[in-house]
């Protein structure tokens, strides 16, 4: 599904509207519609409606309207600000209700706020439509006391587009924003309610249509997220006439004397995805790890100094390397000078789609233009203080930044860039943008970075180019955690776990 930011769809409206003719109170009308339906489904009897003076406050305005309809349900609105600085297509929504003798309370300053308390209590359904996808700043003082007024008093919350007080183009809350039970996105979901601390605000997010035209020729731009459909459309098909090389091979160089467990996860993780062979380039400790926890694997024993890869680790392996469908490399490999010397060769001999994680990315710190080197495509899967230690940025700008962060790393140094957080992000060297929503709390433990690298690796395995495995990669890793949660809670679950849990995971996206 494609996101939009503001500007966006700002364009879209603005061919709607200027280019096609078509009225813009029209389409507040069709977005009113939309509220209207997901309010009615709460069966209220009660339903207040806070409108601000632009036109998300006039897609409330025509919402009340078009509830004062329904005679068991009894209807209010409160107008915020002055109603002479209305928009156009709001105030002629206001008027509207005015001249149907609607009941209006208007809110200048705080003053006014006397009694309204009760009010807000009292409704079964409180429709926020104060402040809509325009904002970029922190709310007025006022907005900021009916906001929290909101968020503590209200029974259920519907907003309109987007909760009041989020900016939707970089999720930033300001620090104060309406908590929604539900929001009612129009014509397509903004990026920004897909990123953190908005998405927190949103609750259910539901996509109304506010009947642009289907064909309109804007070109909507490169960013997305994977719905259910979707990420089943993307899943490899499995012939019924195959064998373990139909599938491909999988090479995984991870692990060390204190890490051995990040090489089983990553392998397991392959495997569960629905590779056709495993193989683990390891040392000899590894080894014995991986082939008492994973059988199936096939290990190459690896030369290493005190307990870790070198340099000279590479020889054995620098002809055999490129007969794998993918290489997936840097889970719990230790992060010394030695290891550099390893993921150096690794970079510029790979021929076939390279991932790395974990220290295979630590080790480039300071060396990140060693990746400009690489031959094949090439994946990376930094979490946010490896991207740090890639960027030479602050943790805390990076977390805030992260679609500029990651788009501007992939084209810098052309590759895929997987940037982990509570919301991944997917960024392609062509500038395409992928949030990935799916995942849970349960999964904030060692090594569920390792689990995702095997997922993607087990999906190009079988196939699927490097950009569409990150991406469903990503999709099926959070949905088996979020799987493994249900059944573990969000306390207990390990990595192995979400690894357990990926068939489920895709057999849930097959039914769907």
């Amino acid at each position: 599904m494609k996101l939009l930011t503001n500007k966006q769809m700002h364009d879209i409206e603005y061919d709607a509207i200027e280019k096609k003719g078509i009225a813009s109170i029209l389409l507040m009308e069709h977005a009113a519609m939309n509220i209207t339906r997901e309010c009615l489904k709460e069966n209220p009897k009660n339903v207040l409606i806070f409108a601000g003076r632009g036109n998300n406050g006039g897609d409330g305005l025509a919402c009340a309207r078009q509830l004062l309809t329904h005679k068991n349900i009894n209807t209010a609105v409160i107008f915020i600000g002055d109603p002479d600085e209305a928009t156009k297509d709001c105030a002629a929504n206001l008027n509207a209700l005015r001249a149907c003798d609607a009941n209006i309370i208007y809110v200048e300053n705080k003053s006014d706020l006397e009694g309204i308390e009760r009010i807000v209590y009292a409704a079964d359904v409180v429709i926020d439509a104060i402040v809509g996808t325009g904002l970029h700043t922190k709310l007025r003082e006022l907005t900021e006391v009916i906001v929290t007024l909101i968020n503590e008093k209200a029974n259920y919350i519907i907003s309109a587009d987007c909760p009041s007080g989020i900016n939707t183009n970089t999720g930033e809350d300001y620090g104060i924003a309406v908590y929604a039970d539900k929001t009612v996105t129009f014509h397509l979901p903004k990026v920004g309610l897909m990123l953190y601390p908005a998405f927190e605000h949103i609750g259910e997010l539901v996509t109304g249509s506010i009947s642009l035209p289907v064909d309109n020729s804007y070109e909507t731009g490169g960013y997305y997220m994977l719905t259910d459909k979707e990420a089943a459309a993307l899943l490899p098909q499995r012939k019924s006439r195959s064998n373990k090389g139909t599938f491909g091979r999988t090479a995984v160089i991870a692990g060390c004397d204190l890490m051995a467990g990040a090489a089983l996860i990553a392998c397991t993780a392959a495997y569960r995805t629905g590779a056709g062979l495993v193989k683990a380039y390891v040392n000899p400790y590894v080894a014995t790890v991986i082939h008492n926890g994973l059988p199936e694997a096939v290990t190459t024993i690896l030369p290493d100094k005190d307990g870790k890869l070198f340099g000279g680790s590479f020889k054995p392996i620098a002809e055999d390397i490129n007969g794998n469908t993918v290489i997936a490399a840097g889970c719990g490999l230790g992060n010394t000078k030695e290891v550099f010397e390893f993921v150096s060769k690794l970079i510029e001999t790979a021929e076939v789609p390279l991932i790395l994680d974990g220290d295979a990315l630590n080790v480039l710190e300071g060396k990140t233009d060693e990746l400009k080197k690489a031959k094949a495509p090439c994946i990376v899967t930094p979490h946010l203080k490896e991207m740090s230690r890639l960027t030479g940025l602050d943790v805390s700008y990076i977390s805030e930044e992260l679609i500029s962060v990651a788009g501007s790393f992939a084209k810098q140094y052309n590759v895929i860039t997987v940037l982990k957080d509570a919301h991944t992000i997917i960024a392609t060297p062509a500038g395409d943008i992928y949030v990935n929503t799916t995942g849970t709390p349960a999964m904030s433990k060692g090594g569920s970075g390792d689990c995702l690298t095997g997922t993607i690796a087990g999906l190009i395995s079988q196939g699927l180019t490097p950009e569409n495995a990150a991406v469903l990669g990503c999709y099926i890793c959070g949905r088996a955690g979020e799987l493994a949660a249900a059944e573990m809670s969000q306390y207990g679950v390990l990595a192995g776990d979400t690894a357990r849990f990926i068939p489920a995971a895709i057999k849930n996206l097959i039914k769907s």
